[in-house]
């Protein structure tokens, strides 16, 4: 994203697989890889359909173990509290938090009493279930004991959330605090799916414009606002269709919650977030043992301001705070790895800053199951560079990218290969500076060895380059190019082991044996790669070709 709301350490392509709520975890991987740190990636798919990342973070003997964005520093009995949100308003309530007065009714408790409680509190009330998340069957601002009774058949019967809690309705804004060891570091305000109208385009027309904001995001990038039966039934209400024009400045509001996977709008509000509210948040997280950080719900009334607590996330996903419709963005991953690993945030960042990961391949292998997990290669943390080698008077063949590939991979640099029309061939790497030249040596040579003609111009180059060497060849018939891309990852060598990946995969060896092989592979690649570029393997080529012959 080019613009300077936004995060400079996201300032690339995202990858595809990186997009929407994968994209917490990917910017967390990706500041820990970019300090030169152990990272180690497991993506498994649950079963529900829906990919779980973890991931382990290791500097010298110090190893932490991640999900989302939580660390396994917060203890299981901590986050057993969190999740239950009985036990979190208990908690709150006994360490004098604000939240809004309730109580539990399980599935052994009609509605009856219910009822008879929401008399005892007084209205306004909000039902929510127990187990419920991301807002599912959340009725908020309940009136009377008629809407009551309609709330309680809807959640309890037709979405079976039989355990219930029903508490005061606080009215006030939806508001995201992010909490790191007793400080705000990310605050956003959560509004419902909205329009703004123009005086000439329909509601439908303001909708697609919106849409098409929401997908420039990779926040938001498939959640799009869909026109349902709660759409049409606010527009019916209020008279109006989709073919309705609003006037100028007129906002309307199409959803009723506040859910930004509902379409609603995120809002980043950390510089105007009141000192009481700030408190608020912390005190929240504090209540808890061992809670170092996590994400607090509150709903704040911003002309008093005050607030009270709805709920807790220990492993909040942190995607609208990188990535808001509006307002600052907040690199929230920069603080926490920099709390967990201090010693390494004094890193060279704006040099980092050139490397992003090849997420779609670590994704895609893991939910394959070509590898049960993916250890990235370690990142120099000095002298890191990107050179630009252009290569001329060369001919460009599949087998000509493989080799210099192969290059790439042993001095272990990162970066891509293409052709041009022109007859040029481009190859872009990064690493550290030495070894760029362990690599240009060794291209060098290789040149000089594939074309008498052949030279190598050194260019710069400035935009950020993927992890892993990439062969790209472009299709000179079709204007936009149809891109062709190997992958050759340091430690999977996805490219050339997916038969072995595979074999190891079905018979389901343990840890150890698929380590041992894996390094019995790159050793056996090492030793063939030395023979073929030594003196001997293209002396005796001649005599290798006609045994071959003979043996037929």
């Amino acid at each position: 994203m080019p613009e300077s709301r936004f995060l400079d350490s996201l300032n690339h392509p995202i990858p595809k697989r990186a997009n929407n709520y994968m994209l917490s975890s990917y910017s967390m991987i990706l500041e820990a890889w970019r300090r030169g740190l152990e990272v180690t990636v497991s993506i498994v798919k649950q079963k529900s359909g829906s990919a779980m990342p973890n991931y382990t973070i290791k500097s010298g003997d110090k190893e932490y173990h991640f999900n989302v964005t939580r660390g396994n520093i917060i203890p299981n009995k901590t986050i057993g509290k969190v999740v239950n949100k009985v036990a979190t308003k208990e908690i709150l309530e006994a360490n004098n938090v604000p939240t809004p007065k309730g109580k539990e009714f399980n599935n052994e408790k009609d509605n009856n009493e219910v009822l008879a409680y929401a008399n005892e509190i007084g209205y306004p009330l909000v039902v929510k279930p127990v187990d419920g998340t991301g807002g599912s069957g959340v009725i908020a601002d309940i009136q009377n004991e008629n809407e009551l009774s309609e709330a309680l058949e809807y959640v309890r019967g037709k979405l079976n959330y039989p355990d219930i809690i029903l508490e005061e309705y606080f009215e006030g804004e939806d508001y995201r605090v992010y909490v790191l060891d007793s400080k705000v570091i990310g605050a956003i305000k959560r509004i419902k799916a909205n329009l703004v109208g123009d005086g000439k385009s329909t509601i439908k027309e303001l909708l697609m414009k919106k849409n098409e904001e929401r997908i420039k995001l990779p926040s938001l990038s498939n959640r799009k606002i869909k026109v349902d039966d709660e759409v049409r039934t606010i527009l019916k209400r209020k008279n109006l269709d989709l073919n309705s024009i609003l006037p100028e400045g007129e906002l309307l509001y199409i959803k009723s919650k506040n859910n930004v996977t509902a379409g609603g709008d995120s809002v980043d509000i950390t510089d105007q977030l009141s000192d009481n509210i700030k408190q608020i948040a912390i005190d929240g997280a504090n209540a808890f043992d061992s809670l170092v950080h996590c994400g607090v719900d509150i709903m704040v009334n911003e002309k008093e301001d005050i607030g009270k607590i709805i709920e807790l996330n220990s492993r909040a996903h942190i995607t609208q705070h990188l990535f808001p419709m509006k307002g600052q963005a907040r690199d929230i991953p920069y603080h926490i790895i920099n709390y967990y690993f201090p010693e390494t945030k004094d890193y060279d960042r704006e040099r980092a800053q050139k490397f992003y990961l090849d997420f779609d391949f670590i994704y895609d292998t893991c939910m394959n199951r070509l590898a049960n997990n993916i250890k990235l290669p370690v990142l120099p943390t000095k002298g890191l560079e990107i050179k630009r080698f252009v290569i001329k008077n060369c001919t460009y063949s599949e087998k000509f990218a493989i080799r210099v590939r192969r290059l790439a991979y042993n001095t272990k640099v990162h970066g891509y290969i293409k052709s041009f029309d022109n007859g040029n061939i481009s190859v872009v790497v990064g690493s550290s500076q030495l070894k760029i030249k362990e690599f240009r040596d060794a291209l060098t040579k290789y040149v000089k060895t594939a074309s008498k003609t052949g030279k190598i111009e050194e260019k710069p180059r400035s935009s950020p380059i993927m992890h892993g060497f990439h062969i790209t060849s472009f299709d000179t018939n079709s204007k936009e190019g149809t891109l062709q891309k190997y992958t050759q990852d340091y430690t999977t060598l996805k490219s050339d082991y997916d038969d072995a990946l595979k074999k190891l995969a079905k018979l389901e060896q343990d840890k150890q044996l698929l380590e041992l092989t894996q390094k019995q592979n790159k050793q056996l690649k090492k030793k063939i790669d030395q023979m073929e570029e030594s003196n001997s393997w293209r002396i005796t080529k001649p005599i290798r070709a006609a045994s071959e012959k003979f043996k037929r």
